[in-house]
C-alpha cells in the first residue's frame, strides 16, 4: 500500500476543500490520506442541504461510511448520525439526497469513478456483499475476542465489518476515562495490518502527543505504537486492512504523561496538522 504514515493529524486543522472526486461534485472534503498510486482514500465529507445525484448509479470502488452529523438518503434507506454502510464495487445505488448540511467519513478501496444505471454483470454478488445501513447507535458493546490487556481494563466493542481473525475490519472501540499504564510506562504494541483511526469524542493520551476529538491517523504494519491513556475517556472509528489484527508487545517500556508533548509522525505536505485543539468541533 503507497500511503504514506500519518500520525496524527487535527481534521480541525484542514481546510474544507471542493471535492476532487467528480461523481460529490458541489461538495466540500478534508482529505485524510490517499494512495497516490491507486487512489484509495479516506476523508470527511461535507455535503451542504439538498445536494443531489439521481439514480440508479454505481461506483467501481467499494465504499465505506459513517454518518457524523446531519441526514441524507440514498435510495429508500435514510442515514442519520452513527449509521454505517459498506458498498462495494458494483453495488446498485439510488437517488442520493442530502436533507439537511451532513458530514460523512468515507473511506474508497480506490480512486472512485461513477457510472450511470445499473453494472448487470456484478449488481447481485455486490448486493450480498453490502452492508446498506447499519445503526451503530442500536448495536450492543462486546468484548469477545478482545485482547484481556484491553478488555480487562473496560475497553468495548461494536464490529461493524468483519470479525476477529479476518483480514479487514471495522468497528467502535469505546474507552473509559481516568485509565493509564501502571507509573504511566509501558510496553508498545506492533500489528501486521495496517491500522486507521478517527477519533470521533474524547482523548488518547500517547507517545506522539495527546490525540483530541478529530485526530486521525493512518499507520502501515510494523510500526511500534503506544502505549496509551486517557483523561475523558474516548471513541474511535478503528479500520484494520490486509492481516488478523493481533498484538505483538514490546519487550522495551516507553513513557507517557497526562500532558504529551506532541511528537506527530507526518509527511511534508502536512507537517503542523496536528495541532489547532482550539478550533471547536471534530472537523
Amino acid at each position: 500500500m503507497g500511503r504514506p504514515h500519518v500520525e496524527f493529524l487535527q481534521a480541525q486543522a484542514l481546510e474544507w476543500q471542493p471535492t476532487p472526486l467528480a461523481h460529490l461534485a458541489g461538495t466540500d472534503c478534508k482529505m485524510l490520506s490517499r494512495d497516490a498510486a491507486g487512489g484509495a482514500c479516506s476523508l470527511l465529507l461535507r455535503l451542504p442541504a439538498g445536494w443531489h445525484r439521481e439514480g440508479p448509479w454505481h461506483l467501481d470502488a467499494e465504499e465505506e461510511l459513517l454518518v457524523l452529523e446531519g441526514e441524507f438518503s440514498l435510495g429508500e434507506l435514510r442515514y442519520v448520525p452513527d449509521c454505517y454502510a459498506r458498498l462495494p464495487a458494483g453495488w446498485t445505488r439510488g437517488a442520493m439526497r442530502a436533507m439537511r448540511e451532513t458530514v460523512l467519513l468515507c473511506f474508497f478501496d480506490r480512486g472512485p469513478v461513477a457510472f450511470a444505471g445499473v453494472d448487470a454483470r456484478v449488481a447481485a454478488a455486490a448486493a450480498q456483499l453490502a452492508v446498506p445501513r447499519l445503526d451503530a447507535f442500536e448495536m450492543g458493546w462486546e468484548s469477545a475476542g478482545m485482547d484481556p490487556a484491553y478488555a480487562d481494563i473496560g475497553l468495548r466493542w461494536k464490529m461493524l465489518r468483519g470479525k476477529i481473525g479476518d483480514a479487514q475490519t471495522t468497528m467502535l472501540v469505546a474507552c473509559p476515562p481516568h485509565l493509564h499504564p501502571p507509573q504511566w510506562r509501558g510496553p508498545q504494541e506492533v500489528h501486521d495490518c495496517v491500522e486507521e483511526m478517527f477519533l470521533l469524542s474524547g482523548d488518547y493520551l500517547s507517545n506522539v502527543g495527546r490525540m483530541r476529538e478529530g485526530a486521525y491517523f493512518w499507520r502501515p504494519p510494523g510500526i511500534a505504537h503506544g502505549p496509551y491513556g486517557t483523561r475523558l475517556g474516548n471513541l474511535a472509528l478503528i479500520r484494520t486492512i490486509g492481516a488478523p489484527l493481533e498484538n505483538n508487545w514490546t519487550r522495551e517500556q516507553v513513557e507517557i504523561s497526562r500532558d504529551p508533548l506532541p511528537r506527530p509522525f507526518l509527511p511534508e505536505a502536512l507537517r503542523g496538522r496536528h495541532g489547532r485543539p482550539a478550533v471547536p468541533g471534530a472537523y
